[in-house]
C-alpha cells in the first residue's frame, strides 16, 4: 500500500465517503485472544479430568447425571484448546471418555500446551477443576399481550383472453400494528455455579483458584414460544456461569465493537468506515509528516490497527493518542485493549502452542 499516490488515496477517500454518507455510523468488530483473569499457569489444569456435580430441582430438573455431563462438556469445550481438536459428545458421554480424550490428544500434533497433556496418570502437580451447579430451573406457561405488524392485500378484479380472475393490488395494501394475547413460555433460573481446584487424588492443590457464579436466565433466554427442551434450557441458563469460569482460569476469545472517533480528518473516518485500514494507516501517515495529525486520527489508527491484529502498532498509536490528549478515555480504553490482547496472545504463546489464525504472534 505504500506506493499509493496521494491523488489516489484522497480519490478514494472521497468516493467512499459518498458510500458513508447516510449509513449510519459503522461499528468495527476485533476480536481478542484475552490472558486468564485469576491463572497464570494454566498448563497446569488437567482437562481430561472435570468433575462436575449437578443438584437441579424444578420441572426442567431432568436427569442429573445428564446435567453434570452437559455442564462437563460445554466447560471443555470452552478452554482455550478448541480449534485444534474438538471435544464430541462421544468422548464425554461414555465410560472410556478419558481414555477416547487421551487418544484424541496424542493423535493430534496441535502443538498447543494442552495437546501434552495425558488424560490419564498425569501426576500430583496437576489440578482437577471442581464444579458444583446447584440449581432450581422451571418453566411456566404464561399469557402475554405480543405486537404484530398485520398486513392485508385486497385483490382486484382481472380478466386475462376472457377468463376472469384477479391479482394482488399492492397499492392498497393496508399495514397495521395490531397486539393479541398469546400463551409463550418463561424459562426461570436461580442458583449459583461453583469452580474450585482440587489436588489429584483428592490432595491439596498447588494452584489455588475457587469462585462463585449466580445463575439467572438470560433475558433473551426467558421466553419461549414452545416449551423448550430441558437440555436447551439448561444450557441457556449455565453457559454465562461456565465462560465466566473460562475467563478466569484459561486465555479466551473475545469480541468487541469499536466506532470511529470524530473529530479528526474526515477521511480517515470515512476509510475506516469503510474497512479500509490499510489506507487509513497511509493517511494518517500523511497527516503526521505534515504535522496535521490530531488525536483522533492517532486513536483512529489504532483502531485500524487493531482491526489488523497489529496489537504492537496499535498499542504506539494510542500512546501518541494518550500523550497528544491526556484526557481523553477512548485513548486510554484502546491502550488497556490492546495491552490485555498481547498479555493473552502471550499467555498462549508460553502454553506451547503452535501459531494458527486465531493466535500470530510477532515480536
Amino acid at each position: 500500500m505504500k506506493n499509493i499516490s496521494k491523488f489516489g488515496v484522497y480519490g478514494l477517500a472521497a468516493g467512499l465517503a459518498a458510500f458513508i454518507v447516510g449509513c449510519g455510523t459503522e461499528k468495527i468488530t476485533v476480536d481478542y485472544v484475552m490472558p486468564a483473569k485469576a491463572v497464570t499457569d494454566v498448563s497446569k489444569v488437567n482437562i481430561a479430568a472435570i468433575k462436575v456435580k449437578a443438584n437441579v430441582t424444578g420441572n426442567l430438573a431432568g436427569d442429573n447425571k445428564q446435567n453434570a455431563g452437559l455442564v462437563k462438556q460445554l466447560l471443555a469445550m470452552r478452554l482455550y484448546k478448541e480449534g485444534y481438536y474438538q471435544v464430541t459428545d462421544d468422548i464425554w458421554a461414555t465410560p472410556e471418555g478419558a481414555s477416547e480424550l487421551e487418544q484424541v490428544i496424542k493423535d493430534k500434533a496441535a502443538g498447543h500446551g494442552y495437546a501434552s497433556l495425558a488424560a490419564m496418570g498425569q501426576g500430583t502437580e496437576k489440578v482437577v477443576i471442581d464444579v458444583t451447579l446447584d440449581l432450581a430451573l422451571d418453566c411456566k406457561p404464561v399469557k402475554k399481550e405480543l405486537p404484530f405488524t398485520l398486513t392485508t392485500v385486497p385483490y382486484k378484479a382481472k380478466t386475462v383472453e376472457g377468463v376472469p380472475t384477479s391479482e394482488p393490488d399492492a397499492k392498497a395494501t393496508v399495514t397495521e400494528k395490531v397486539k393479541k394475547e398469546v400463551t409463550v413460555y418463561e424459562v426461570v433460573a436461580k442458583g449459583t455455579l461453583k469452580a474450585k481446584f482440587i489436588g489429584a487424588n483428592g490432595k491439596d492443590s498447588p494452584q489455588k483458584y475457587e469462585n462463585t457464579f449466580q445463575i439467572a436466565m438470560p433475558k433473551a433466554d426467558s421466553f419461549d414460544s414452545a416449551k423448550p427442551s430441558q437440555m436447551k434450557a439448561l444450557a441457556a441458563a449455565v453457559t454465562p456461569a461456565v465462560n465466566g469460569i473460562v475467563a478466569d482460569i484459561s486465555p479466551y476469545k473475545e469480541s468487541r465493537e469499536l466506532v470511529a472517533i470524530e473529530g479528526g480528518d474526515e477521511r480517515v473516518v470515512f476509510l475506516l468506515n469503510a474497512k479500509a485500514f490499510q489506507e487509513v494507516v497511509l493517511v494518517v501517515e500523511k497527516l503526521e509528516v505534515t504535522g496535521k495529525a490530531n488525536f483522533a486520527d492517532l486513536e483512529n489508527l489504532g483502531i485500524a490497527f487493531e482491526a489488523m491484529g497489529d496489537f504492537f502498532s496499535a498499542k504506539d498509536a494510542y500512546a501518541k493518542a494518550s500523550k497528544f490528549n491526556p484526557e481523553s478515555q477512548t485513548a486510554k480504553a484502546g491502550l488497556n485493549r490492546v495491552q490485555d490482547a498481547l498479555a493473552g496472545k502471550k499467555a498462549v504463546k508460553s502454553s506451547g502452542a503452535k501459531e494458527n489464525k486465531d493466535t500470530k504472534f510477532s515480536k
